[in-house]
């Protein structure tokens, strides 16, 4: 204040213009605080929806591998892809068909499934049908991946 009291004090109309000065410089400041706050909040949004995202594509392909095992290990004939009545035969008469799909899911939600990514329609699932369907349907999949 060693240079604002002497110019007051030889024109006092200069007050009101350090003071209105000083009222300003303080929002302007609390704004870039509040600015401040409010990027680092949505770069840190940003970086939790990346985070969460790469999680999902990891849990996906986690669970792609376990169906994926389950259909191969449900192949009775070998041909390398799997028909209802095979999985259903499979899951009936092979233990360790019935307890891979146990511990990881229910019969029923691997038949939803094939009904939705038997593409071609012809009630046999190949391992094509089966990732095409997994990159192409999240939400499916997000069923098993939550249980």
């Amino acid at each position: 204040m060693g240079i604002v009291m002497p110019l007051v004090h030889r024109q006092p109309g200069l007050a009101a213009y350090f003071v209105a000065f000083l009222g300003i410089a303080g929002i302007v400041m609390m704004n870039l605080v509040t600015a401040i706050i409010v990027e680092t909040s949505i770069a840190g949004s940003q970086n939790d929806r990346e985070a969460q995202e790469q999680q999902l594509n990891q849990r996906a392909k986690e669970t792609l591998e376990k169906v994926e095992e389950i259909l191969l290990s449900a192949d009775l004939d070998g041909g390398g892809d799997v028909t209802k009545e095979e999985l259903m035969l499979a899951y009936q008469t092979r233990t360790d068909v019935r307890d891979l799909i146990d511990q990881f899911c229910e019969i029923r939600e691997i038949f939803d499934l094939f009904e939705i990514f038997d593409d071609d329609g012809n009630g046999r699932l190949t391992m094509g049908e089966l990732r095409k369907g997994f990159l192409g349907y999240r939400e499916a999949p997000l069923k098993l991946m939550v249980s």
